[in-house]
């Protein structure tokens, strides 16, 4: 995170925007495998083992609404440093020059 940066994005919760209307190449539901991948080293860092281990298995079991649900209910379930953290990668992953 960069010291006092403030995005003026606000993201979508994840289950919304991955349904969005798409134009051209835009694939949303492509991008939630890496978008979790970054949301389970984020919470293994921030020593979030347990709720780690849980997106892990709702991510094997491969329902991509679920795991959408599951990453904006993460939010939560964390701290507001990590909760900021998880943000700025929604951010990310929702940025029209991203996709």
């Amino acid at each position: 995170m960069i010291k006092g940066f403030q995005c003026e994005i606000d993201p979508r919760p994840i289950s919304e925007w991955v349904n969005k209307e798409v134009e051209g190449d835009e694939c949303p539901p492509c991008l939630i495998a890496p978008l979790a991948s970054y949301y389970l080293g984020a919470l293994k860092d921030a020593g979030e083992t347990k709720i780690a281990n849980h997106l892990k298995e709702v991510f094997e079991k491969g329902d991509l609404l679920t795991i959408c649900k599951e990453l904006d209910n993460i939010k939560t379930n964390v701290g507001e440093s990590l909760r900021k953290e998880l943000l700025e990668l929604d951010c990310f992953a929702q940025s029209e020059k991203f996709i």
